[in-house]
C-alpha cells in the first residue's frame, strides 16, 4: 500500500526546512519538477509522490521520513555492490566515472548488482532507481533486447509502487524499447498509457512531457506515418520552447526532422534538422548524441529521397561522427547505413558487397526492414528481379510483423511492379 504523505503539515515542514537552508522554491526544483509544484506544495493544495519527496530530502539534505513526517519504507539501501565499498553514494560515484571513462560494462555491473541486491531485499524504490540508471547503460550499449526485458519488469515494480512519475517515466522508455525491438502494437499501447497518466504527474509540461511526445512521433513514424504526426510534433517542438533548453528543443527538432522526412515533408524536415544542428552544435552535447544526431538525419533524408547533394552531405558529418563515438551505433547499423547511402547514390553493386557482411539479428525491427528493402532494390538495379522480389516481400513481411501496415503496403506496391 502507498504511504499517504498528510497535507497541510508536510508543506509547512517544507516550506520551513527550505527557508532555514536559505534556498529558493526554484532550488528545490532543480529539473526534476518546477517552482509552481514546490509553490502548491508549501501551500497544501497538492499531496506529493514518494519520488518527489524522495528527491526533496535529497536537495535539503534530510531523512525521507523526517520530511514527510511518516515511515515511508523509501529510504535507499545502504547495503552496496559486490566488490564496491562505501555507501550508495561511493557506488553512484563508481558509476558515474566508468560511464564518464567510457567503461559501460563496469557501469553495467555495479548497477546490476544494486539491482539484484534490491530485488532480494525487496525494496521496489531501490529496484527503479538502480533499474532506471540500467536501462539507459542498456541503451548507450545498443543492448535493445536486455533494455527492453529489465522494463518489462521495472514497469510491474512502478505499478505496485503507487509512484506516478516513476511509472510514466518507466512507460515511456518500454514504449521506446517495445519499439526498438520491433514490438510497434505493445509501443502503442505504452506510449498511450503513460499519455493518460502524465496528467496527474509533476513531469506535465516538462522535459518528460517532451520525450513522451518524441517516442509517439517516433513510433507513428516507424509504423509508417500518419496525419497526425503533423500535429504532435507542431505540440511537441511548442512545448520544449517553454521548457528554455537548447538541448531538449534540439532533440526535439531531430525528432521532427526525422519524422517529417518519413512523411514526404523534406523542406519542413531540412528546416527542422538545421534547428536541431544549431541547438545541438554546442560543449554539452555528447559525442555520442551528435553521432546519433548525424546517423538520424542521413537516415531521414534517405527515406524522404532527398536531394543527393544533402545526403552526400550528412553521410560524410555521420561517419566522421560515428569514427568519434564507437557506440552510437552497432557495426550492422553503420554496414546498413552504408548499405542505404550506396543505393541512393546509385551503385547497387557495392551494396550488395556491403550487405553481405551485415548480421540482421544487429538490427532493430524497423532498421531491419529497411536493410532489407535496399537489398532488394539494389538486386533490381542490379538486373536479378527475381531476387529483387523475394527480398522485397521479405521487407514488407518484417514491417508487417512490426505493425507498421502502411510501410508495408508501399513495399507490397514495389513487389507488383517487378512482377
Amino acid at each position: 500500500m502507498a504511504t499517504q504523505i498528510v497535507q497541510p503539515e508536510f508543506g509547512r515542514r517544507l516550506r520551513r526546512l527550505r527557508i532555514e537552508r536559505g534556498m529558493s522554491q526554484r532550488d528545490l526544483a532543480v529539473g526534476v519538477v518546477n517552482q509552481s509544484y514546490i509553490s502548491l506544495l508549501e501551500k497544501g493544495s497538492r499531496v506529493p509522490t514518494l519520488e518527489v519527496v524522495s528527491h526533496l530530502s535529497e536537495v535539503l539534505g534530510v531523512p525521507v521520513d523526517e520530511l514527510a513526517g511518516v515511515e515511508t519504507g523509501f529510504a535507499a539501501p545502504a547495503a552496496t555492490a559486490p566488490g564496491v565499498t562505501g555507501t550508495g553514494l561511493a557506488r553512484e560515484l563508481i558509476v558515474s566515472s566508468a560511464v564518464d571513462q567510457g567503461d559501460l560494462s563496469r557501469a553495467e555491473q555495479v548497477l546490476t548488482d544494486a539491482l539484484q541486491e534490491a530485488r532480494h531485499d525487496g525494496q521496489p524504490a531501490a529496484m527503479l532507481s538502480h533499474g532506471l540508471a540500467l536501462e539507459r547503460i542498456l541503451e548507450q550499449r545498443n543492448d535493445r533486447a536486455g533494455r527492453y526485458e529489465l522494463l518489462t519488469e521495472l514497469v510491474t515494480v512502478a505499478e505496485r509502487a503507487g509512484v506516478p512519475e516513476a511509472l510514466v517515466r518507466t512507460r515511456i522508455a518500454l514504449a521506446a524499447a517495445a519499439r526498438d525491438v520491433g514490438r510497434l502494437t505493445e509501443a502503442f499501447t505504452h506510449i498511450e498509457q503513460a499519455q493518460a497518466e502524465i496528467a496527474d504527474t509533476a513531469f506535465v509540461g516538462g522535459s518528460e512531457h517532451v520525450r513522451l511526445h518524441a517516442v509517439h512521433i517516433s513510433i507513428l513514424s516507424d509504423a509508417g506515418g500518419g496525419a497526425e504526426i503533423t500535429r504532435i510534433v507542431d505540440r511537441m517542438v511548442a512545448m520544449a520552447a517553454e521548457v528554455k533548453s537548447l538541448t531538449i528543443s534540439g532533440r526535439a527538432h531531430w525528432v521532427a526532422s526525422i519524422a517529417m522526412a518519413r512523411i514526404g515533408e523534406v523542406e519542413r524536415s531540412l528546416e527542422h534538422l538545421r534547428s536541431a544542428r544549431e541547438m545541438l552544435a554546442h560543449p554539452t552535447t555528447s559525442l555520442r548524441d551528435w553521432a546519433r544526431f548525424s546517423v538520424a538525419a542521413v537516415s531521414a533524408l534517405m527515406d524522404a529521397d532527398a536531394d543527393l547533394s544533402e545526403i552526400t552531405s550528412r553521410m560524410e558529418a555521420a561517419r566522421a561522427a560515428m569514427a568519434a563515438a564507437e557506440t552510437a551505433a552497432t557495426p550492422s547499423a553503420a554496414a546498413s547505413l552504408e548499405v542505404r547511402y550506396a543505393v541512393a547514390v546509385g551503385e547497387p553493386e557495392r551494396a550488395l558487397e556491403i550487405a553481405a557482411t551485415v548480421d540482421e539479428t544487429g538490427l532493430s525491427g524497423i532498421e531491419q526492414v529497411r536493410f532489407v528493402l535496399a537489398v532488394g532494390r539494389a538486386q533490381r538495379r542490379c538486373g536479378l528481379p527475381e531476387e529483387a522480389a523475394a527480398s522485397l516481400r521479405r521487407a514488407a513481411q518484417l514491417a508487417e510483423a512490426a505493425a507498421a501496415y502502411r510501410r508495408a503496403s508501399q513495399i507490397w506496391r514495389e513487389v507488383t511492379e517487378i512482377a
